[in-house]
């Protein structure tokens, strides 16, 4: 996004431009139109606002196209400077080229107080830099700009038909953020309109630490009106969904960074091949699609550290979401979230969320009102266990052997959670474990944390409304021998120690 004084600035070289080109004197003689524009530009000089500078090298005027070139171009305020190599205006006009009643427009109106029109405008070796830092791009194609009067909303009357900029880089004050791109490609900007924007090899740094290197090959927004979600992020409006079809396509995201010290090695954080999203909305009501494919997780830096407690080496797996958004009734349903990865397992879950609303300026805070699940272990489980163990001094069965204990306290009915979570810790290669989730009011997210008491409080599972379903077995067979905890020499005497060890994976379903 364009700074307010960088628009400002570049709003005002388009300007100067603009009354050079209005001589109607030299359009038809190419001798004397070079005369008619420079004496133009010089007269605009004049006449800009104290602090503003313009310069150029040449200025050429191309009658035949109602245009003209100027190289070498430079111009300075108080606010940054712009210059160009060669900037190319074709096809320039002043003023609108229709009005709301149907009358010619008025053509005496100065440049001040009308929109400025350009068919076409082609600059090389790009380079604009103000307070906010610096931006540098090899070249810049615009196609059917207007350019609203100064004194109007840049971003909201802007339009253009087509743009692109070729190996683009900006650079923040202090040179501790950076963003490049060999290329970005605009369609259809302005209010109202439906834009596609396409970026090719889009790499976001930061230097401060820990450093961090965001890499996407290539990024592709198509069916969402750009103006006006430019405009909402401005006044802290958030996304802005409107009818039709909207997606974004990323492909080939990386995340890296150092994970030590100042200084240290870079190394892969996450990564992703493809993410999409999809959204269709219709009056108050989007469907919602999404979806990452190949999604990898290293046990590098904070995004790591479940991957690296569980002693997994990468987490590698597929995400599918698909979600009905109801504005009018502030829910959204979650018909599908489906996480599968090889060696960990695959979780299924459908929710209803609701209260998505926020105040302007605010996060979202979403409540659940409810939730099924289902979770087909893959070899997460005994990972969790393995963890637990370690992280207690004791030997991996001893543990499970206790934490079963833990979970069926005597007189513990057999339908229970926790009877039914030991029946799954005995054998969880049996089935899927199913669970549902029907608080007595919405919870906050945050709240779901308290499924981590459970070893050690099984009344959480009626506060939050839980209700658990292993794998069908054999009912008349005897339960398992357990060993009595006390008995043992590498188990703690109080099993209220299993409370703050990472408990059995989520489970998931409906009962």
């Amino acid at each position: 996004m364009i700074p307010q004084n960088t628009r400002r600035t570049i709003a005002a070289l388009s300007t100067v431009a603009v009354v050079g080109l209005g001589a109607a004197g030299w359009i038809w003689v190419h001798r004397k139109a070079n005369h008619e524009l420079i004496e133009a530009l010089e007269d605009a000089r004049a006449h800009l606002p104290a602090g503003v500078e313009f310069t150029w090298g040449k200025a050429i005027a191309l009658p035949t196209t109602h245009g003209a070139r100027l190289t070498d171009v430079v111009l300075k305020d108080p606010d940054g400077t712009v210059s160009a190599a060669m900037i190319e205006l074709i096809g320039a006009s002043v003023g609108p080229t229709s009005t709301t009643d149907g009358n010619p427009p008025d053509a005496s109106l100065s440049v001040e107080h009308n929109p400025l029109h350009f068919d076409h405008v082609l600059a090389h070796t790009l380079h604009i830099t103000g307070p906010a830092g610096e931006m540098h791009a090899k070249r810049l194609s615009l196609d059917g700009l207007l350019l609203p009067p100064p004194g109007q909303d840049q971003i909201a009357a802007l339009t253009m038909d087509h743009g692109e900029l070729t190996d683009a880089t900006v650079v923040s004050a202090d040179n501790r953020t950076s963003a490049r791109a060999a290329s970005f490609i605009l369609d259809q900007y302005g209010l109202g309109r439906l834009s596609r924007l396409t970026v090719g090899k889009l790499e976001l740094q930061t230097a401060d630490h820990p450093s961090r290197d965001l890499l996407v090959g290539k990024l592709v927004s198509d069916g969402s009106d750009l103006a006006a979600a430019m405009q909402g992020a401005l006044n802290g409006q958030g996304i802005l969904f409107h009818e039709g079809n909207q997606s974004i396509m990323a492909q080939d995201v990386k995340l890296q960074g150092e994970t030590g010290g100042p200084g240290s090695s870079i190394a892969p954080l996450f990564a992703i091949e493809t993410a999409h999203a999809h959204i269709d909305t219709t009056g108050q009501k989007s469907r919602v699609t999404e979806s990452l494919s190949h999604f990898r997780v290293w046990p590098n830096g904070p995004q790591g550290i479940l991957v690296k407690s569980l002693g997994y080496t990468k987490f590698a797996g597929n995400v599918v979401l698909n979600a009905l958004v109801d504005f009018s009734a502030d829910v959204a349903h979650i018909t599908q979230l489906d996480i599968k990865a090889p060696d960990w397992g695959r979780l299924d879950i459908a929710a209803d969320l609701v209260n998505l609303a926020a105040p302007t300026g605010q996060m979202p805070q979403p409540q659940l009102a409810h939730l099924d699940l289902t979770w087909s272990d893959g070899g997460l489980v005994s990972h969790i266990m393995n963890s637990a163990a370690i992280s207690q001094g004791m030997d991996p069965d001893a543990y499970v052997m206790l934490l079963r204990r833990s979970l069926t306290p005597p007189g513990t009915a057999p339908d229970s959670a926790g009877a039914q979570l030991s029946d799954y810790l005995a054998n969880p290669d049996a089935g899927p474990l199913t669970a549902m989730l029907a608080p007595p009011q919405p919870l906050p997210l945050p709240a779901l944390a308290t499924l981590a008491l459970l070893p050690a409080h099984p009344e959480v599972a009626t506060t939050l409304g839980l209700t658990v379903q292993a794998p069908s077995k054999d009912r008349t067979a005897p339960p398992p021998a357990m060993p009595d905890p006390n008995m043992t020499t590498d188990e703690p005497e109080d099993p209220s120690i299993l409370a703050p060890a990472p408990p059995p994976a989520p489970p998931g379903g409906k009962q």
